[in-house]
């Protein structure tokens, strides 16, 4: 057991030095050797836990959307029982975003590679985010329902550029005069009421 636990231990390192460093030097630039430095191993002792770069490559992506797609989950949970689908959706708005702008080497590690990786890898974690997407289907598909959402809009699209837009605001989110959670209400005002005056 207490090998186990080691090794648990020491892989846990390592996948937590690969964020480090691939939200730094992105996908191309970086060596097992660059992540056994600061994972505090050396090189070989990385295929131990590993069978390749791209294995611990699929462990960081796997991290950064399970982080992502439980923080959304949260934000909806934590809202009454009977809440309404425009307030469930603010909420994932807000989950979202505060994950992502939340300074998470996991996923601005995502952000960063995921367009660098080989198209089979690539290709493996579309589908896992396509299945990740369901909760968003969902949400839309009621407010569709409830009256909420236009019929001449295609509700994929929405999701993809919602998501899409929320993603990107790591490239240009700074500390200083909006918080995440001021940016998710602009973005609960641009997907419900448009940028037009009233």
């Amino acid at each position: 057991m207490r090998k186990l636990r080691k090794a648990e231990v020491t892989r846990s390192r390592i996948v937590d030095a690969a964020a480090h460093v691939f939200c730094r030097k992105g996908y191309a630039l970086t060596r097992l050797s660059d992540i056994a430095k600061r994972a505090r191993t050396q090189t070989g002792s990385i295929y131990y836990h590993f069978e390749s770069r791209e294995a611990i490559v699929a462990e960081v992506l796997r991290v950064a959307n399970q982080r992502t797609q439980d923080r959304v989950i949260d934000a909806i949970n934590a809202l009454q029982p009977d809440a309404d689908v425009r307030d469930r959706i603010t909420a994932a708005i807000h989950g979202h975003l505060e994950v992502v702008l939340a300074g998470d080497e996991y996923i601005a590690a995502h952000m960063r590679i995921f367009d660098q990786l080989p198209a089979r890898l690539r290709e493996r974690f579309l589908r896992v985010l396509d299945e990740n997407a369901q909760l968003w289907r969902a949400l839309l598909n009621e407010a569709r329902e409830e009256g909420l959402v236009r019929d001449d809009v295609d509700l994929s699209v929405i999701r993809l550029l919602l998501i899409g837009m929320m993603n990107w605001s790591v490239e240009w989110y700074r500390q200083g005069r909006l918080t995440p959670s001021q940016i998710a209400d602009q973005v609960t005002i641009l997907l419900f009421e448009g940028i037009r005056r009233r």
